[in-house]
């Protein structure tokens, strides 16, 4: 049997001040923690069996999933003393495995990816370790990864230039799954920071032990508000297969909508949240028991825990709003990132931290 690590202990810096609170594998999409997704990928797989490799915020995760028994998963928790990068996290973990083989995960990617085929491929090829990749149309801000015929790694190309690429090659990257041998931990040291992709891979890749897995599954790196946002669009669109509902919006638990609010186009409202009178929420994320005013009008926002937006405000292009802020009514806030128990008021309009895109 194949256990697996999920490697959650980054802080999610990129998803501040929504990570403020939370770690950011307990962010919510749509009706469940991120890493919740996760676990239920896993266990259509088979693989009951996870251990998070934590570092901050690991109470978070702790208190919510327990030892796993109310999801049918054996779930243990290792906390890394301080960072210690990819392998360092996994190498922490090791006392606690007992399988041949071992899945990693990083835990801030969303997919659907059929485990079943890069295991199939990794006992065919005989190496020590394969990594799922995906496509991408540009390869320049990521890390290259060419392959060999028969699928081994030939190289790495840290953000190629134009010069670096070969005509008509796919340009595919490292997806954040792996499928490793117990061997693999050998070469990882014990208590030292380590990275798998810089340290660890390279020179398997050089002996010819390690492969890669290419796939054109649903792949999103959620790690970035935009990418966040729009990983709740796709779930509810059905693009990426989930235990989650789809449909035009999601509605949580104990949640209230005006009889004449309009709550559409991939929309979620959080559980206990409030969405007022004449007010429209399109494309966008709404946090627990958050308070949404009368005629206020929201476009591809994303809102923490406890917010509340006051009457006709407007609220649009990217803006993030931290838990327990407070929006004033008559407000417009546009492509803002809004600090975790802010009070915007007039004088403070489309103020805030300017929310670059990614």
């Amino acid at each position: 049997m194949i256990e697996a690590v999920i490697l959650v202990g980054g802080q999610g810096s990129r998803l501040r001040p929504l990570t403020d609170t939370r770690p950011k594998p307990m962010m919510p999409l749509v009706d469940r923690p991120f890493v919740a997704h996760q676990l239920d990928q896993l266990r259509r797989f088979g693989v009951t069996d996870v251990i998070f490799s934590c570092g901050y915020r690991p109470e978070a995760l702790q208190g919510h999933f327990g030892d796993g028994t109310d999801i049918g998963m054996r779930l243990r928790y290792v906390v890394d003393p301080v960072p210690l990068g990819t392998a360092g996290a996994v190498k922490n973990a090791e006392s606690m495995l007992t399988s041949a083989q071992v899945l990693v995960f990083n835990g801030d990617v969303l997919t659907d990816l059929d485990l079943s085929l890069v295991v199939a491929q990794h006992e065919a090829t005989g190496v020590a370790g394969t990594l799922a990749l995906t496509p991408v149309a540009d390869p320049s801000r990521y890390g290259l990864v060419r392959l060999h015929p028969d699928r081994r790694v030939e190289e790495f190309l840290e953000k190629p230039r134009p010069d670096q690429l070969r005509a008509g090659e796919p340009f595919l990257i490292n997806a954040g799954t792996y499928l490793l041998e117990r061997e693999v931990l050998d070469r990882i040291p014990l208590g030292e920071p380590c990275s798998i992709e810089r340290d660890i891979f390279p020179g398997l890749a050089r002996e010819g032990r390690l492969a890669g897995y290419p796939s054109d599954s649903y792949w999103r790196d959620i790690g970035t508000p935009d990418s966040y946002l729009q990983a709740h669009l796709d779930v509810l669109a059905g693009a990426v297969r989930t235990d989650a509902p789809t449909g035009d919006s999601y509605v949580g638990p104990g949640a209230q909508l005006a009889a004449d609010a309009r709550v559409a186009s991939g929309t979620t409202i959080g559980p206990d949240a409030v969405v007022g009178p004449g007010a429209v929420v399109l494309r966008s994320v709404v946090g627990a028991g958050s308070r949404i005013g009368r005629n206020v009008q929201m476009d591809g926002v994303i809102l923490g825990a406890g917010v509340t937006v006051g009457a006709r405000a407007r609220l649009v292009d990217g803006t993030v709003v931290g838990d327990g802020a407070t929006i004033t009514a008559g407000v417009t806030v546009a492509g803002c990132i809004i600090p975790t128990n802010a009070d915007v008021d007039q004088s403070q309009s489309h103020g805030g931290e300017r929310n670059e895109p990614a």
